[in-house]
């Protein structure tokens, strides 16, 4: 890869898909309760998988490229970032906001392969909404952790929609399902990137840039258990709100109960590298999550 294409594939941080999968998940997660629940065909389940992973590839690597667009100047001044491909200058502003573009389109011509209107209208919310609003939320707010909990799970609504409830067909089971799912995955964002916030605590001090790790202070730990609760708490609400079977509380929650209780009670907040290691596990939990989700739907409609 020639060094110009490797700075872009860096600026949209495809060297680094944990971003990726933390947008995925949600998708996945709305996507198999929702296949659980009406019985969607396998071929259906298998086209969509695809059709949301190119959505949350080109909707992350777009959010990237804002979200260093917008944090130039406090990147340059945390050690971490500072090599970044636009706070180094390997890639213009110009040249920056040509690849947003090119993505955000990329991302919303995913959304035209949905069948629901609903579906694509809330897509564009999230990228031109959500994700546009959220690198701001740290100049104003010690809580952008909360935002972006709805910034990058806003894909469980998406696919939600998509599949379960579309227009007048939204009952207010479908409601509180997306109400419960939102709550539970945005508070375990607030948990992973509260961790992930922990790598840069004295330079953020140092530029200025607001975060829950630096609000939670000495109650750091309790407070990411509590967070941590209630995303294991809502998670197997909203199993029972549509019927989900014995994989899903078997796998799913306990699994992540399990993982929950080793990425906290292993945390050190003063140690970048374990931060950024217990940050990275969280694909494997996303991955828990999918899984008991996927078995129950294939022993229900498959098997």
């Amino acid at each position: 890869m020639s060094s110009a294409l490797n700075n872009y594939y860096r600026l949209a941080r495809m060297h680094a898909p944990v971003g990726t999968f933390l947008f995925f998940w949600p998708f996945a997660y709305a996507l198999l309760m929702s296949a659980y629940k009406t019985k969607m065909p396998l071929e259906s389940l298998i086209i969509r998988l695809v059709v949301y992973g190119l959505g949350s590839l080109t909707l992350r690597s777009a959010a990237c490229v804002w979200n260093d667009i917008c944090d130039v100047d406090f990147d340059r001044q945390v050690e971490r970032t500072k090599v970044r491909p636009l706070a180094s200058g390997a890639v213009s502003m110009a040249g920056a906001y040509i690849y947003l573009i090119s993505l955000t389109f990329a991302f919303v011509g995913t959304l035209y392969m949905l069948e629901s209107k609903e579906a694509f209208y809330q897509g564009v919310f999230d990228v031109a909404v959500l994700n546009l609003i959220y690198p701001l939320m740290k100049r104003v707010t010690y809580l952008p952790q909360a935002w972006l909990g709805l910034a990058i799970n806003w894909g469980f609504v998406v696919a939600w929609v998509d599949v379960s409830g579309r227009g007048s067909n939204m009952s207010w089971n479908d409601f509180e399902v997306l109400a419960y799912g939102m709550v539970s995955l945005a508070s375990w964002t607030i948990v992973y990137d509260t961790i992930y916030a922990c790598q840069d605590l004295n330079d953020d001090k140092r530029a200025g840039v607001k975060s829950t790790a630096l609000l939670f202070g000495s109650y750091l730990p309790s407070i990411l258990r509590l967070f941590a609760a209630i995303y294991i708490g809502s998670l197997a609400y909203i199993g029972y709100l549509n019927g989900q079977g014995v994989w899903f509380y078997a796998v799913s929650v306990v699994g992540s109960a399990l993982h929950m209780l080793w990425q906290l009670g292993t945390h050190n907040p003063m140690s970048a590298a374990n931060c950024k290691e217990r940050f990275d596990s969280n694909i494997n939990l996303g991955g828990i999550v999918t899984g008991g989700l996927l078995v129950d739907y294939l022993f229900r409609v498959v098997i």
